[in-house]
């Protein structure tokens, strides 16, 4: 990276030492533009994309004070360094409130300059990382720590956009800000546009050129225009905007607003398209609607009335589906349900209230609305089956007749399903009760007491071969056995008989 210089002097042979000690540095610094007067310089400053301006204070036509002045309204982040000589110490003072970065005396020396060239050079760089640090609040941290942007990135104002992946879609590989960059600025060119991820997996955050307004007649024209061709590539997105270009200290607050306003106007089945400043009204929701709703939904979790709970929830979802409901609206109904379920649960259950609410927004990830639908009925049928044995019998008490029974069937083989109908809850609740109990999953915990019967047979019959062992204990074949009696016992069955004849294995 190279940082551009401009350099105004009037006298002509100083100028020409500054330049010549500048280019024979090793100093990652180029002469853009040089000029012998402020109006020339100001000129200049206005072409081309000046980082840092070198002036002499005693300029004809403008002088260097109201040149930096100027400049600052041109380019805010431009750093200044005045030339003066001994009796313009009057003016250096008041170049204080110019915010002048650093000034150099005449004659000017190579070392001095080195210095003061470094000394700036830190200060962009440290400005370029504070810059990048508002991206902090938003971006992927991932993301975050890997950025690399050209300085000169935050000097211009941006227009902000938020996309947002439709819900209930088919996994896609493709959402990624290295492939929808490449195709906006195809589609924009040759106005560049800037993508990046953000903390929430659905969402990208978008910075464009304000440059390509032009031409546009309306707002909702160009994020129809943005969505297109991501639409045409198999990613349906919502599209938020805000048309008022943002300095860098407002990207993470136009974000934020943008964000919020998707969240609020996402649907089941279609992208929608949104302007900060002139946001579609929401639908109207009667007052207390939804709160008679989930309690209705609430009492007959109370009362453990299963059967009428997934009939309406069933007939609720659809009519949700045909009428394109809000996703805002369906996470908060799941969330209330959720929570209704966590308050009527038992002392004896062990679920942690929080997981009720992660398990079911985790349906929210699902490639389908009806595959949304079929699992939130699976899921509350689910802690219906929770909540009924629970009341029923403790969880220590089910995995007590759970041991029991597995005990029994050493010899022969136990399935998640036989467990299911012999103790009338459902395969998922029986396979979280062992995990809970056993600290092991249900397969883990089986063959665990298998190996432990199996021990205990070549203790009492030393002579009784491994093969005939392991069928009797419904392994597949003798090498599953004993690689299973390894993982448990810690060594393989003929070490383990080795060790009862007092031998070395």
């Amino acid at each position: 990276m190279m940082y551009k210089i401009l350099i105004a002097e009037d006298s002509k042979p100083i100028l020409r030492h500054i330049k010549e000690l500048l280019q024979s540095s090793e100093l990652p610094v180029q002469v853009a533009h040089t000029a012998s007067n402020g109006e020339d310089a100001l000129q200049g400053l206005r072409r081309l994309d000046i980082d840092i301006l070198i002036t002499d204070i005693r300029m004809p036509k403008l002088d260097g004070l109201a040149l930096i002045e100027e400049a600052k309204k041109l380019r805010p982040g431009l750093k200044a360094v005045l030339i003066s000589g001994y009796n313009d110490f009057e003016y250096t003072r008041k170049a204080i409130n110019l915010q002048v970065a650093d000034y150099l005396l005449k004659p000017v020396e190579r070392g001095a300059l080195t210095e003061v060239m470094e000394r700036v050079i830190g200060q962009l760089g440290e400005q370029l990382l504070k810059e990048i640090a508002v991206l902090d609040e938003v971006i992927d941290p991932a993301v975050g720590r890997e950025l690399t942007l050209h300085p000169r990135f935050f000097r211009h104002k941006k227009l902000v956009f938020v996309l947002h992946l439709q819900y209930f879609q088919e996994a896609a590989p493709v959402y990624r800000p290295d492939h929808i960059q490449n195709v906006l600025n195809r589609s924009f060119a040759p106005h560049p546009l800037w993508v990046f991820a953000t903390s929430k997996p659905k969402e990208m955050l978008v910075l464009a050129d304000p440059a390509m307004l032009e031409g546009t007649a309306a707002t909702m024209e160009l994020l129809a225009r943005i969505r297109a061709p991501l639409a045409e590539g198999g990613l349906p997105v919502s599209v938020a905007g805000h048309f008022e270009p943002a300095a860098a200290s407002e990207i993470a607050g136009c974000y934020r607003a943008l964000s919020g306003l998707l969240e609020n106007r996402l649907s089941v089945a279609e992208p929608c398209l949104a302007d900060a400043a002139h946001p579609a009204a929401l639908p109207p929701e009667a007052p207390g609607d939804f709160e008679r709703l989930a309690a209705r939904y609430a009492d007959k979790i109370q009362k453990l009335q299963k059967e009428p709970f997934l009939r309406q929830l069933e007939e609720q979802l659809l009519k949700w589906g045909r009428s394109n409901a809000r996703i805002a609206r369906l996470q908060r109904f799941v969330a209330l349900l959720a929570d209704a379920f966590a308050t009527h649960r038992p002392a004896a259950g062990w679920r942690n209230d929080r997981l009720y609410r992660s398990e079911a927004m985790a349906l929210f990830e699902k490639v389908s609305y009806g595959e949304f639908c079929s699992g939130l009925l699976a899921l509350t049928e689910d802690w219906f089956a929770e909540l009924q044995s629970l009341n029923k019998k403790g969880g220590n008490e089910l995995f007590g007749q759970i041991d029991d029974y597995l005990r029994a069937s050493l010899y022969s083989q136990v399935s998640l399903n036989e467990l299911s109908a012999a103790f009338h809850v459902s395969p998922s609740y029986i396979s979280r009760v062992v995990k809970k109990f056993a600290r092991r999953t249900l397969m883990q915990h089986y063959l665990n007491l298998k190996i432990e019967e199996a021990r205990k047979v070549m203790q009492s019959k030393p002579s009784i071969k491994i093969k005939e062992l392991s069928d009797a204990l419904c392994f597949y074949d003798q090498h599953y056995f004993s690689k299973v009696f390894k993982e448990y016992a810690g060594c393989s069955p003929s070490e383990f008989k080795a060790t009862l004849d007092g031998a070395e294995p």
